[in-house]
């Protein structure tokens, strides 16, 4: 260390290495002095003081004055305190009026504490007053650092020290949090101001009591957090002067300690006992309060992170500066009293009449903004309470639900067994009965078990939804083991994750035929499953399920449902949703027939049921809002059989209640079910009968406790906690059950109704989401310095989550952004909208502002002049994507459509769903209905007899397309091999990095003249340019209406603009012999893709014959060193290596490197070629995939193309997407000539994108492996 250090400096200095560049032990404040000031002398005094302060071991420096506003100056300050300086301390006046001035003085933590800045500021008044008066300065009367360091190292040698130790460890206890994080202390903290003006009220109680008036603060903050976390004692810090009697009471240094106040709270404590019960642990603690912090939590073993010795700290401040200049009050506003590693409440007593106030600060890894203000509220309104009755019971008396007598409990596997007739399990590949499915599993169970698979073994299953993967679950359940769903089409990062989390034995991927049978017989504590939600960190929490909670959730629900051996269930849910648990386990277990689904296309759906007469569906409560819509629109019908329709996930809309009761009438039982995973599925049920939607009343055995406000469930279907986490569990499993963080109402029928979240979580189509888990992805994006995801409730019930992004430039389109967010996390919650800003909006104190991003809503007026059709399908699109800000040109999945909102569209639009797919804009959509659309018709593309060439020189380029992959390696050919202006027509400038000879200019392709303004029309067509048109929409699904803008018409339009015109196109327009010349319209020319491609050729070709320079430069496949993630194969590619099979593709193409395709366009357009260019690559046999993948270490197997889309379960948009490969023929290629390199090359770039694990990081075993 540089110098001799206190002890508090020595921790203080320690903590600082871990993190040196963090600033958050810059602490400081300033005076508001009420009053003209003499900046000079004022300057003076800061000077001579900083020569009387030994810790401040240095010159003043400059010290700036300011005239600014109160504002501006807040502001400068509150940057100033976030940057890490070179000095420890610095000090700035600002002038905020005629007779105002502020003094700010920052110091670093290490050089002094709050006591010691409090005698800098007296000493700085004292000196200021002398000088101005011209009077003679007094000496100060300070003290030395010596005798603060010679009495700590007399302590250090004293046996008081061992004393001290012994009590402090033997009270040790574990320390509840109000939050569930476990963050570090961060850079920054977020802080909520509070003012308590009724000072007077609170001393005076405290008279009364017995007790000063902090013991009474100390006595209701504990009480809160009890209240908060049902925990029967709490830790809270106590931060101690530690100067009393010592020689540092008069030497302005570090010596601050911190100690842990355990108190016990009672559920009947009023504050009179409370208060007494805080003093009396304040007078056996004071003896001891030298003892160091840091030594403390050594000395307990605290010393990782996530581990804490106290939560909330508690920091009163009843020191009365009584700062005055020349007789000139003057006010102290804290700035910053150092790092925050929860929570903490400082409070101030400047004893100037104007009452407390309170700084509420808390670490924003662990808390939001709106929990702040929520603890801070709930805090001062307790308070409020017991002033007003000191007698009265602190905490508020929990309202208790009981469900009723928990049935007889059997095991599910004997209740299994036991049914020996009956069909178990429909499929479209067969049926399964009951006595087969048991023998299966038993196989599967005795192959597990030779492998060393047993009790309290996780296995994982990661396979399809199919009768395989339920002999699976089944099975290893029979080997006495748990099962760890995970879903094969989910992100490569998460599910990496996951494994590394759960850490399974091993991996099911597929079964073989076995024939001896196993079993193992499981204790109740055993764990059944393991399912992972959504983490803070960004690291899912995986819940471990107990074999009791399985079976008892099983024998309460089955008697609640009314489920019997006659009835026939969907099984619609993915395994890796608890929702299936409910499904399989329930059909089974009563004798039932378990009907497994294929699509999930609402018609689709109920066809499926009336074919199989299927008696009950347990649907996720946003598909069930489209059932109810769709069924009351009548455009379809529910089949007479069924009989109960389970629903749950997230709150149901009263409307579409009402919409199902007038459509279905009562005839059909509607269950509204609540749960998280960590109760087993489901703990309240409600019968929707009316139009209220509660959650209803606990199942049998269950226990629901309003506490507070929130709900907390205890009993027998609780689950064990969290996978590796003893922290989280210790702190949302107490003695009094689980804390659920959901907000609750009990009515008077004894119905408990969602109200809302304690925290940032959001349900969006059954999935809960924390937005951190959100925002740490985003951040881990290269391009994004900072995110901020929110959730939002339109007032139409939709549900939307928006993701605020500050990004460095190039700044990334918000379709990559949203491809990379895909790669890394469910479908499901990857943000809709994408809002890139300069800046995210904070609060007075600098922090993210999450209130004002929820507020943040645009509008849009509907245009008079749309059709009806027009305006209907507009209004559908704006309720579905919960935006209201889409035009009738804006694409529906480029604004962050989904699979399940595909189907919402076409369900409330009454089309068929690969219509939306086609005609992904209501314009283009609302012409395919009305019969408007042109369709492609070759004699129909025309040029107008007034596009003709000019005669001018032109000296610029005009580019299209300069963001994507082909674009950015153009445009940087471009910059190195000419030296014309380059003019970037793009549809955000900002992702454009521009210079002198870069310019960047918002366009759009698809609208009219470009969407450019009257301005620069006439500047472009009136100087010509040489047009290198690279952009177009890439899409196989779309039809030629729907391109025809963007990629015919805008050639159209470039035409006007052109000098030359050097046009990429594609090799698909082309017919087998792939001639270098135009052609004419053919036969393969079969999607829309290919014909809008031929459709700008065939213009181009008609300006060539008018004297026009034209190239057309057509290419195969483009590939890189780096991944094309747009590039369509790659995406079929990567979800095949995650599945684990891939499609037979009897197919060659041309491969051509990115590289080769910029310096080639160049290269022929500078040496004055035209005509048609047909770029040379490397053929590559598709079918010769498979092996470079496996030559790589991806164990992939080959399926035929059908069969593997019928595997496929991933997100419905690119299941169509890859449908397209089926439509195209197939072309013997012979021996593949490559290219091998670019495919290791791009899998090493999927790993280094995190869309792929590397290979061999974590195996993925089938169970015959094992056998």
């Amino acid at each position: 260390m540089p110098r001799a250090f206190t002890a508090a400096q020595q921790g203080i200095w320690t903590a600082q290495q871990l993190d040196p560049e963090s600033p958050a032990f810059n602490t400081g404040e300033y005076a508001d002095i009420a009053g003209p000031v003499d900046t000079e002398v004022f300057v003076r005094a800061l000077r001579a003081v900083v020569g009387e302060v030994e810790a401040l071991h240095g010159e003043l420096g400059a010290v700036p004055v300011f005239d600014m506003s109160l504002q501006e100056a807040e502001s400068w300050m509150a940057a100033d305190m976030l940057r890490l300086h070179e000095r420890d301390f610095g000090h700035a006046l600002f002038r905020v009026g005629a007779d105002r001035v502020l003094w700010y003085h920052r110091v670093h933590h290490l050089v002094l504490d709050g006591y010691g800045v409090s005698l800098v500021a007296r000493r700085v008044a004292e000196v200021y007053t002398a000088l101005v008066r011209g009077e003679d300065v007094a000496p100060a009367r300070f003290g030395t650092l010596r005798a603060v360091l010679d009495e700590e190292s007399a302590y250090e040698r004293s046996e008081q020290l061992a004393v001290d130790r012994a009590f402090w460890v033997e009270r040790s206890t574990p320390a509840v949090s109000l939050s569930e994080g476990t963050g570090l202390p961060a850079r920054y903290f977020h802080r909520h101001w509070a003012h308590l003006s009724d000072v007077d009220t609170l001393r005076s109680v405290a008279k009364e009591l017995g007790v000063t008036w902090p013991e009474l603060v100390f006595a209701v903050v504990a009480a809160y957090l009890a209240g908060r976390t049902g925990a029967g004692e709490v830790v809270l810090g106590m931060p101690v002067m530690g100067r009393i009697g010592s020689a540092s009471l008069r030497v302005p240094c570090t010596v601050l300690n911190a100690v842990p106040l355990r108190v016990r709270v009672d559920p009947g404590d009023g504050l009179a006992v409370l208060a007494g019960r805080v003093a009396a642990e304040l007078r056996a603690v004071r003896p001891h309060l030298r003892y160091r912090y840091e030594l403390l939590r050594r000395d307990v073993g605290l010393l990782g992170g996530r581990r804490r010795l106290f939560g909330p700290v508690v920091n009163v401040m009843p020191f009365d500066y009584g700062l005055r200049f020349d007789g000139r009050r003057a006010t102290v506003r804290n700035l910053s009293a150092g790092p925050v590693e929860d929570l903490s409440i400082n409070v101030y007593d400047r004893a100037d009449g104007s009452g407390l106030l309170l700084a509420f600060d808390a670490n924003p890894s662990r808390y939001t903004e709106e929990e702040l203000r929520g603890h801070a509220s709930g805090v001062l309104d307790l308070l409020s309470r017991a002033l007003d009755g000191p007698e009265a019971p602190l905490l508020a008396a929990p309202e208790v639900l009981d469900g009723d007598p928990l049935p007889q409990v059997t095991p599910v596997l004997d209740l299994i067994a036991a049914h020996r007739h009956g069909v178990a399990i429909e499929s479209a590949t067969g049926d399964i009965g009951y006595p087969e499915l048991v023998s299966r599993a038993g196989q599967v169970a005795a192959g597990l078990i030779a492998s060393g698979v047993g009790r309290g073994s996780i296995v994982g299953v990661r396979m399809e939804r199919g009768v395989d993967a339920i002999v699976a679950i089944l099975g290893l359940l029979s080997a006495g083991a748990a099962y760890l769903p995970i879903d094969p089409h989910g992100p490569q990062e998460r599910t990496a994750l996951v494994l590394a989390d759960a850490s399974p034995a091993v991996v099911i991927t597929e079964l073989a035929p076995g024939a001896e049978e196993a079993f193992v017989r499981a204790e109740p504590e055993d764990p059944a499953y393991v399912i992972h939600t959504s983490g803070s960190t960004g690291i899912p929490n995986g819940v471990v399920v107990s074999h009791r909670a399985l079976d008892s959730f099983v024998a309460a629900a089955t008697e609640r449902y009314g489920i019997t051996s006659s009835d026939k269930v969907v099984q619609f849910a993915a395994l890796h949703f608890d929702a299936s648990v409910e499904e399989i386990f329930l059909t089974l277990c009563a004798g039932g027939t378990l009907v497994l689904r294929e699509g999930t296309d609402i018609p689709e759906l109920l066809g499926l049921c009336a074919e199989r007469a299927v008696t009950v569906l347990d649907l996720p409560t946003a598909y069930w809002h489209e059932l109810a819509y769709a069924l009351s629109m009548g455009t379809v019908k529910l089949p007479e059989t069924v009989r109960t329709v389970v629903l749950g996930g997230e709150a149901v809309l009263a409307e579409r209640v009402e919409r199902w009761h007038a459509a279905v009438g009562p005839s059909v039982r509607l269950i509204n079910t609540y749960g998280p995973t960590e109760a087993t599925v489901v703990a309240t049920t409600a019968d929707l009968t009316g139009p209220e939607t509660p959650i209803g009343r606990p199942l049998a055995g269950v226990r629901a406790s309003v506490v507070n406000g929130e709900l907390v469930l205890s009993g027998p279907t609780v689950a064990s906690g969290y996978l590796g986490r003893p922290e989280l569990t210790a702190a949302r499993f107490g003695r009094d059950g689980y804390r659920t963080g959901d907000l609750v109402r009990l009515d008077a029928d004894g119905q408990l109704h969602h109200v809302g979240r304690a925290d940032d979580q959001f349900k969006i189509s059954g999935h809960r989401v924390d937005p951190g888990e959100v925002e740490s992805a985003l951040c881990g994006h290269p391009a994004v310095r900072q995110a901020a995801v929110v959730g939002q409730e339109l007032p139409c019930g939709a549900r939307r989550l928006v993701a605020h992004v500050v990004a460095d430039h190039p700044r990334p389109t918000v379709g990559e952004l949203r491809a990379y967010l895909a790669a890394h996390l469910p479908a499901a919650v990857v943000p809709g909208i994408v809002v890139f800003t300069a800046s995210l909006p904070t609060t007075s104190t600098g922090k993210i502002d999450r209130a004002a991003l929820r507020l943040e809503q645009t509008g849009t007026a509907v245009d008079g002049a749309l059709t009806e059709r027009e305006r209907e399908l507009l209004a559908v699109w704006r309720e579905v994507l919960g935006r209201d800000d889409l035009s009738t040109t804006d694409d529906f999945f480029e604004s962050g459509g989904q699979s399940l909102q595909t189907i919402q569209v076409a369900n409330r639009a009454g089309v068929e769903v690969g219509l939306v797919f086609q005609y992904p804009t209501v314009a283009e959509l609302a012409a395919h209905l009305a019969g408007g659309g042109r369709g492609f018709a070759p004699s129909s593309v025309t040029l107008e007899p007034d596009v003709l060439p000019g005669t001018e020189r032109a000296d610029r380029v005009l580019l299209t397309g300069a963001t994507g992959f082909v674009g950015r390696h153009l445009l940087a050919d471009l910059v190195a091999r000419t030296e014309s202006e380059i003019i970037c027509l793009v549809r955000d400038p900002a992702t454009i990095c521009t210079n002198d000879r870069v310019r960047a200019v918002r366009a759009d392709l698809a609208a009219p003249r470009l969407g450019l303004n009257d301005s620069l029309w006439r500047e472009f067509t009136g100087r010509r340019s040489v047009i290198y048109h690279n952009g177009a929409a890439v899409n196989a699904l779309r039809g030629y209406d729907s391109l025809r803008a963007v990629n015919v018409e805008s050639t159209r339009s470039l035409l006007r603009m052109a000098a030359e015109l050097h046009y990429v196109s594609t090799l698909a327009v082309t017919p087998p012999d792939c001639p270098e010349a135009f052609v004419a319209a053919h036969d393969g020319l079969r999607s829309g893709y290919q014909q809008s491609k031929w459709a700008s050729e065939r213009l181009a070709q008609l300006a060539a014959e008018r004297g026009f320079p034209v190239t057309v430069y057509r290419l195969g496949r483009v590939v890189g060193e780096t991944l094309n993630t747009a590039d369509p194969l790659w995406r079929l590619l990567i979800a095949g290596i995650q599945l684990g099979r891939l499609p037979r593709l009897p197919l060659t193409e041309l491969w051509i490197p990115v590289e080769q395709v910029a310096r080639t366009i160049v290269h022929l357009s500078v040496s004055g070629r035209t005509g048609v260019v047909n770029l040379d690559g490397v053929r590559v046999d598709l079918a010769a995939l498979p092996g470079w993948i496996r030559d790589y270490g991806y164990p992939v197997t080959e399926v035929p193309l059908d069969q593997w889309l019928r595997e496929f379960t991933g997100d419905e948009t690119e299941r169509a997407l890859f449908s397209a490969w089926a439509e195209l023929p197939a072309a013997g290629g012979g021996a593949a000539q490559g290219d091998r390199t670019i495919v290791h090359r791009n899998l090493d770039h999927c790993v280094r994108l995190g869309l792929l694990s590397p290979p061999g990081t974590k195996p993925v075993l089938p169970a015959t492996s094992h056998e």
